[in-house]
């Protein structure tokens, strides 16, 4: 199948069916190595998606669809995967009007959004399980997180082809997970927000206050009128500088704390190779390995 049973021992191609397409048995005849996944009807693109990958078992683990299955070179995207430990990602050419939008968009929720990102994607198998444990893992597996941990390099595909007519709900749904994601920085904004009403309200009470004291003629319900107004945005901007900062720390609380923040390790020294320098400990490996392994250690 696509050349992996001649290049590759292992290996097991899933595909994902609705619970209404058919009766599973019936596909199995298609090809060996083949494994049906009978997903709930009606569930999204994002989640059939992450289904597929939290059952792939395979070192690299290639999402894609029928309609792009034959655009791309499959083994070449693997070894390129392989020898760079990277998530490789078809990319087109061209972007969409509204790339420059939701890529800050994105950005803002902290995914590497554009429109010029396909469908078919290789993962090497210690990034997959990276993006499968993030917090919002379904869209991490359509668009990568911004991270340095997690390296993406793009794979052009062999021909040209029109883009999909996704249509309007599809890019509904995707502003709305961009929306939902970006939610911390969302809050952020408006707990600055809030602070800034806050702050201006105290400046107008003390200015309503000075005029008052000032002025021997105030016009007459001006002074109640604005401290009304001024109490109103002072309680207005604390309420939401309150709940935005609760609502983060929730979030915070509830989301996964991976703690994984080494990307990469530089030393100059070899600890281990130091110590064994130090006792004179030679290792030796017999020229005839046999099932017993390598010889003995002679101090």
């Amino acid at each position: 199948m696509i050349g992996l049973g001649q290049r590759f021992r292992y290996f097991e191609v899933l595909v994902a069916i609705d619970a209404e397409q058919g009766d599973a048995a019936m596909l199995r005849g298609l090809g060996a190595n083949l494994r049906i996944l009978t997903l709930r009807t009606g569930i999204s693109f994002y989640r059939r998606r992450a289904a597929v990958a939290m059952e792939a078992i395979g070192d690299i683990v290639v999402l894609t669809t029928p309609t792009e299955l034959a655009l791309f070179d499959i083994l070449h995207m693997i070894d390129d995967a392989i020898a760079s430990s990277s998530i490789i990602v078809g990319r087109r050419g061209q972007a969409r009007m509204l790339d420059p939008a939701l890529s800050a968009l994105g950005r803002g929720a902290g995914f590497r959004v554009s429109t010029r990102d396909m469908r078919t994607a290789a993962y090497p198998r210690t990034l997959l399980n990276r993006l499968l444990a993030h917090p919002d893992h379904r869209l991490a597996l359509r668009f990568a997180p911004i991270d340095a941990s997690i390296p993406v390099r793009e794979h052009p595909p062999e021909s040209l082809i029109p883009r999909p007519r996704e249509g309007r709900l599809h890019r509904l749904k995707l502003l709305h997970r961009l929306l939902i994601s970006s939610a911390p920085a969302v809050l952020t904004v408006v707990a600055l927000g809030g602070l800034l009403a806050a702050g201006v309200a105290c400046i107008f009470t003390i200015y309503v206050i000075i005029v008052w004291a000032t002025f021997d003629k105030v016009e007459p319900g001006w002074l109640t009128t604005s401290l009304a107004l001024s109490m109103t945005a002072l309680f207005l901007g604390i309420a939401f500088l309150g709940l935005s900062i609760g609502l983060q720390k929730l979030l915070e609380a509830v989301s996964i704390a991976t703690d994984d923040d080494v990307v990469g390790e530089a030393s100059s020294i070899d600890l281990f190779g130091k110590v064994i320098e130090e006792l004179n400990v030679e290792v030796e490996f017999s020229r005839n390995m046999n099932l017993a392994g390598p010889g003995p250690a002679h101090p």
